[in-house]
């Protein structure tokens, strides 16, 4: 009975350090895209500032 316990036990433990591990890789994964969403919002802006000043 013992082992049961363990396994079940062990069993629950993976779960919950997997569903950690897919949160932070889902968290990082959004402020990886924020933060390139950004930078690309940035690059645009740059474009547009020296198309406006060439014309």
């Amino acid at each position: 009975m013992a082992d049961i316990v363990k396994n079940a036990e062990y069993k629950r433990l993976l779960q919950q350090i997997k569903a950690r591990i897919q949160g932070s890789q889902i968290k990082a994964a959004i402020k990886v895209n924020a933060e390139l969403l950004s930078l690309y919002w940035d690059l645009a802006r740059m474009i547009v500032r020296k198309q406006e000043q060439s014309s």
